[in-house]
């Protein structure tokens, strides 16, 4: 089970000390990080790029009957996961 609050509570600090450039100013999407999300997104990040999303999407289905907790992917976005290690 993905653990939503550490997200929350770890990716800000996270993506401030990142090394790589693209992920230091994007912008956090989803309903863990926007009160009026309508996009089905749980925990994703727009880094505006748009690639065809519709092999992982289809594998994703599958995945999605057994539990699946971080929603939907937007176009330009891509899924945000953090895990303690």
């Amino acid at each position: 089970m993905i653990d939503t609050d550490f997200i929350v509570e770890n990716t800000s600090k996270i993506l401030e000390t990142t090394p790589i450039d693209y992920l230091k100013d994007v912008k956090l999407a989803g309903s863990l990080f926007e009160d009026n999300c309508t996009t089905g997104a749980v925990s994703c990040v727009f880094t505006e790029f748009y690639v065809d999303h519709a092999e992982p999407l289809t594998a994703l289905e599958s995945f999605k009957m057994r539990r699946w907790c971080l929603g939907e992917v937007p176009e330009g976005h891509e899924f945000l996961v953090v895990l303690p290690v």
